[in-house]
C-alpha cells in the first residue's frame, strides 16, 4: 500500500467515524424532541437545537470524502434506528414484530450502503 493510498484509506475511515458521531447527535436531538413540548420549553429546546447543529457539523466534514448519497443514507438510517430503540427503552414505546422487522431492514440497509460505498469522492481529504 502506498503512502497516499494509506492516507486516503485513513481519511475514509475518519469520515465514516464522523458519520457515526453525527448519527449519535441525531439520536440525541430526535429523542429529546418530546421534552421540548413543541419547542415551548426554552431549556430542552436549546439542548435539542445544539444537538441538531452538532449532528450536521461532522456530517458536513464527512461528505468532503464520502459520497453524499451513502453518507446521508447511513446517517439517517443510524439515527432513525437508534431513535426507535431509544423510544422503546426510554419513552416506553411498544415493541412489535413489525417494528423489529423494520428496524432490522434499516440496519441491513445501512450495512449494505457502508459496504458498497466506494472510496472515491470529490477530494478524498478531510480538511
Amino acid at each position: 500500500m502506498t503512502e497516499s493510498s494509506a492516507g486516503a484509506s485513513r481519511n475514509h475511515r475518519t469520515a465514516w467515524l464522523l458519520v457515526l458521531l453525527s448519527a449519535c447527535f441525531e439520536m440525541a436531538w430526535a429523542s429529546g424532541m418530546p421534552a421540548t413540548e413543541g419547542f415551548s420549553r426554552p431549556g430542552p429546546t436549546a439542548l435539542v437545537v445544539a444537538a441538531m447543529i452538532a449532528s450536521f457539523l461532522p456530517l458536513a466534514r464527512a461528505v468532503r470524502v464520502l459520497p453524499i448519497g451513502s453518507a446521508y443514507a447511513v446517517w439517517t438510517g443510524l439515527g432513525a434506528t437508534g431513535t426507535a430503540i431509544i423510544g422503546v427503552l426510554w419513552h416506553g414505546e411498544i415493541v412489535s414484530p413489525g417494528r423489529i422487522v423494520g428496524i432490522t431492514l434499516v440496519i441491513l440497509g445501512v450495512i449494505g450502503l457502508r459496504c458498497v460505498s466506494g472510496e472515491s469522492s470529490t477530494s478524498g481529504v478531510i480538511r
